[in-house]
């Protein structure tokens, strides 16, 4: 099963501060969708920080100067609670930190400057994986199709 945010909240009780926060409420979402965990996975397996190819996303959920935010990227603690987050929904594939190391400049951040990077541990308990397979598409003829032939 994937984590949820009430597990983000309960695996770091010093985070209880987030549980109301829309912002980090849908900075969790995202890092849970399906082509997000690819994303950041496929950084673990290149030895990148997770966040990598998604840290100016995260960063836009607060840059709406037009919206009143409960917490700011400025803040050590709230770019820590975030990189929480990524550990919580990293574990069920059995993905565990690593090292610390610095974002790429070309990965568009502008407020984070280092993430965990993760390593696949083949004995930790894993309850969710990441399938990718190549399947041929057999091609479909249809009535109509072959009549145009003849």
């Amino acid at each position: 099963m994937l984590a949820t945010f009430d597990d983000f909240i309960k695996q770091n009780p010093i985070c209880r501060k987030f549980e109301h926060d829309d912002d980090m409420q849908n900075v969790f979402d995202f890092l849970s969708k399906s082509y997000v965990l690819i994303q950041l996975i496929d950084a673990c397996e290149a030895k990148k920080p997770a966040i990598t190819p998604v840290v100016s996303n995260i960063e836009h959920f607060f840059a709406d100067t037009n919206k009143e935010h409960m917490n700011t990227l400025d803040d050590s603690f709230t770019k820590q609670a975030i990189g929480l987050m990524v550990k919580t929904i990293l574990e069920p594939f059995g993905y565990e930190v690593w090292k610390q190391n610095n974002l790429s400049k070309n990965s568009g951040a502008t407020k984070f400057t280092s993430a965990s990077t993760y390593k696949l541990n083949p004995i930790a308990p894993r309850t969710m994986k990441v399938e990718k397979r190549i399947v041929e598409i057999e091609p479909i003829i249809t009535a109509e199709v072959q009549e145009v032939d003849k």
